[in-house]
């Protein structure tokens, strides 16, 4: 096979613990080793690379267990001879986990060698991709092969323009960069360069890697398919929404890979892969990688990715005339920071007597209930039992406003739960502080009747469907004001009255779960949805939340 293979190491390109391990792995395989479990040394180079990275956080670089990169590769089907691409391709995982899936279908090393392109903007990892595939190429092949398609370079601006069109299927694990944290946000350059590329499918809280999603739809044209890991909560998150519509009018989600939250050592984070290509059918295949649950649902449009994770929640599926909707009959509001810290200053300990507004926080809510005093909360890093703000007698006027307005009858609405969990405050004694959203209805005199609405299971079901895994799990949602802004609301019924009373009576008094299933079948009737599955999911969500 000509040279010795460790004058062919590059060492001076490789972190010193990378060259030792692959060095030590090219002598045994130029002296015959064979052994099956050499896959999992050629995937541990990997793994040695990223302990040798400072701050994964800062440049999104979290690599792939060989395992997850293996599995998804099994899901996408890939063929031999297709053209594969790894916009983000690190130590080169994924390109190893299809270098190994096309062997066992009968490709020749050369050729898959060949048909392998990876970019990375780390110099020093796309080297640990390389030497990874050439020790594959040496045990598989019994070949030291040059390789030839990884390049240097920030995938989303330098990628060949042969690339583009050129590739079957793009695979991979791209980073995660949110645009709400200073260590991660682009600077102005680089986002006003990725706003005149994409257009009017970028926004500025766009994640990274919705962007190298629509790349991958570039490279692979309308006949490809690209599978990439993304944060689930990118599924329903209000800025990739003209991202998702774009894709689906281009090269559809047909499949979709839920990850979870255990994939990453290092990256405590729920994730999924949408696995996009040509329709097949007119139904989607959702499957678990932590329980490997699969069920088939419908295709979904227009950018609705996260109804495929409610479903695979369990989350039965509701339709909702919108001929009538929340913003009609009230405000909704998210409160301004200002807000937040002009309570700091002003919150205080007191007891049950006090007179005083009461605080309410996001965990002081829970559906019909307001667990002050119940409870302990935290606010502005302190503790409290029974939290009241203490008013000063002329507030700046921007705070007296604000003031004017929360102090008056309306609904507090958590952000982040799994049903809607929400609290009339009828004679506007409480003051509430952000994340919580305040529904200030038109007239006062429909109140109960938009807490029926807004606590129904079709609302929390409506809502888990637009917005499934945008919370902190992937059985929660993030309900922004917008969002529960456009909720549907029932025609006037008599269904509607009877909830409403309902509604009051579950918050003022103590009652049985008889009559939390009442009021449930009354608003299942009065949004013509009886259904038994969505009252039963409801219930058992419900249960969770009661004492």
């Amino acid at each position: 096979m000509g040279a010795s293979t460790s004058l062919k190491i590059d060492e001076m390109a490789l972190p010193p613990t990378v060259a030792l391990a692959a060095s030590a792995l090219a002598k045994r395989l130029e002296a015959g080793d064979r052994a099956e479990e050499v896959i999992v040394e050629l995937a541990e180079l990997g793994q040695i690379r990223q302990k040798g990275l400072e701050d994964h956080r800062t440049n999104g670089a979290v690599f792939t267990p060989y395992s997850v990169a293996e599995e998804l590769v099994g899901e996408v089907g890939i063929n031999a001879r297709d053209i594969v691409c790894d916009p983000s391709v690190g130590p080169g995982v994924f390109l190893l986990a299809v270098a190994e899936h096309k062997f066992q279908q009968g490709e020749a090393v050369p050729s898959i060698i060949e048909s392998l392109r990876g970019i990375d903007i780390d110099p020093v990892t796309v080297e640990v991709a390389r030497i990874t595939l050439q020790l594959w190429a040496l045990w598989r092949g019994e070949e030291w092969l040059t390789v030839d398609h990884l390049i240097v370079g920030d995938a989303l601006l330098d990628i060949p323009a042969d690339w583009f069109g050129g590739c079957d299927v793009v695979i991979g694990n791209p980073p995660f960069l949110g645009q709400l944290k200073s260590e991660t946000v682009r600077n102005p350059i680089r986002a006003q360069t990725l706003k005149e590329k994409f257009g009017n499918r970028y926004t500025a809280y766009l994640d990274e890697s919705m962007l190298f999603l629509l790349l991958g739809v570039e490279l692979t044209g309308e006949r490809g398919t690209v599978a990439l890991i993304l944060p689930a909560s990118l599924l329903g998150s209000d800025s990739s929404r003209l991202a998702r519509e774009w894709i689906d009018s281009t090269l559809p989600l047909r499949d979709l890979w839920v990850g979870g939250r255990s994939v990453f050592e290092v990256a405590a984070v729920e994730v999924v892969a949408p696995i996009l290509r040509e329709a097949q059918s007119r139904d989607c295949r959702v499957v678990s990688y932590e329980s490997k649950k699969a069920i088939q649902v419908p295709a979904v449009s227009d950018g609705q990715w996260s109804r495929l994770l409610a479903a695979l929640n369990g989350t039965p599926v509701v339709h909702l005339s919108n001929q009538v909707i929340l913003s009609d009959h009230a405000s909704v509001t998210a409160d301004f920071r200002d807000a937040y810290y002009w309570l700091a200053e002003r919150v205080t300990e007191s007891d049950r007597e006090d007179v005083r507004p009461r605080l309410a926080t996001v965990g002081l809510i829970d559906p019909f209930r307001f667990m002050h005093g119940q409870v302990q909360t935290r606010f502005a890093k302190q503790k409290f039992d029974y939290p009241v703000i203490d008013i000063e007698g002329d507030p700046p006027p921007k705070l007296s406003k604000w003031l004017e307005q929360k102090l008056e009858p309306k609904l507090l609405v958590a952000t982040q739960t799994q049903i809607v969990e929400c609290y009339a405050d009828p004679e506007g004694e409480l003051l509430p502080s952000t994340p919580l959203l305040s529904v200030l209805p038109v007239e006062e005199t429909q109140l109960w009747h938009l807490m029926a609405a807004v606590s129904s299971p079709a609302a929390s079901a409506w809502l888990s469907c637009i917005a499934a895994g945008t919370g902190l799990s992937q059985t929660t949602i993030r309900i922004r004001a917008s969002m529960l802004a456009d909720l549907p609301l029932p025609l006037p019924s008599k269904s509607w009255d009877e909830g409403a009373y309902l509604a009051r009576k579950i918050q003022e008094e103590t009652v049985d779960e008889q009559t939390c299933i009442r009021f449930g079948e009354v608003m299942n009737q009065a949004y013509n949805a009886p259904s038994e599955a969505l009252l039963r999911w409801w219930m058992e969500q419900l249960r969770k939340k009661q004492p």
